[in-house]
C-alpha cells in the first residue's frame, strides 16, 4: 500500500464482531519495488545520517486508477479483503478505530472531513468536516453511561509535503488543508 513497508504507517483496527481488520492506505499505488523510476530514488548511506533508504519522490499509482486513498477491511480468519471504500481525489492518512457497536472511524482524508463506516458491509455512514486534517487516532470512551468519540484534527509533517506533491502534479485537484490543532468529541446515540 505504502512505501512504509507494504503495509499502512497509520494504525489499524480489530473489530471482533465481525472477524475484521480495517486500514486504510493510499492505494492502488505501485509497491516502490516494482517502480521503473526505482532505481533514480535509490539514497547512498552516510554514516551518522538519518536513512530510510530512498530519497523523497511523487506518489507512485497505477496507471488509470480511479482512486488515490482507501479504506479496506479483511477477514482476519480467511485472509480475504471483505470491503473496500474509496476515496476518488485524496489519499487516506488515517488511523482507524472499531467500536464494539459495528463502527469504524477514520479520518485522513484531504478533505479534512471526520468519517464512520458500518464494519459489516464498509457503507459510509456519516462524515463531519473539521478544521483541518487528521492523522491522529480516534479514541472512544465512556461517561456516565453514554459512549464518545474523540479525534484531534492538525494536519503537518509528512503529509503537509505529501500534499504539496500532489498539488504540483495535479494542480488546482486537491484543496489547500488548514494547519492548527482541535480536539472533536462525538456522541453516539
Amino acid at each position: 500500500m505504502d512505501l512504509y513497508g507494504g503495509v499502512p504507517r497509520s494504525p489499524e483496527a480489530l473489530e471482533e464482531c465481525y472477524r475484521k481488520v480495517a486500514l486504510g492506505g493510499r492505494g492502488p499505488g505501485k509497491p516502490y519495488a516494482e517502480s521503473s523510476a526505482r532505481s533514480a530514488h535509490r539514497k547512498q548511506y552516510t554514516p551518522g545520517r538519518p536513512f530510510v533508504g530512498v530519497q523523497g519522490s511523487q506518489p507512485f499509482t497505477v496507471s488509470g486508477a480511479d482512486h488515490f486513498g482507501e479504506v479496506q477491511a479483511w477477514n482476519v480468519d480467511t485472509g480475504q479483503r471483505v470491503w473496500t471504500h474509496n476515496y476518488a481525489k485524496s489519499p487516506n492518512w488515517g488511523s482507524m478505530l472499531a467500536t464494539a457497536g459495528g463502527l469504524i472511524f477514520s479520518g485522513g482524508t484531504i478533505d479534512r472531513k471526520f468519517h464512520a463506516f458500518d464494519a459489516a458491509t464498509g457503507k459510509l455512514l456519516w462524515e463531519f468536516p473539521t478544521n483541518s486534517g487528521i492523522l491522529a487516532p480516534p479514541t472512544s470512551f465512556a461517561v456516565h453511561g453514554k459512549q464518545y468519540i474523540a479525534v484531534l484534527s492538525g494536519w503537518g509533517g509528512d503529509s503537509r509535503g505529501d500534499q504539496a506533491t500532489l498539488n504540483r502534479l495535479f494542480p488546482g485537484e486537491f484543496p489547500e488543508v488548514p494547519e492548527g490543532g482541535a480536539v472533536w468529541v462525538f456522541t453516539i446515540e
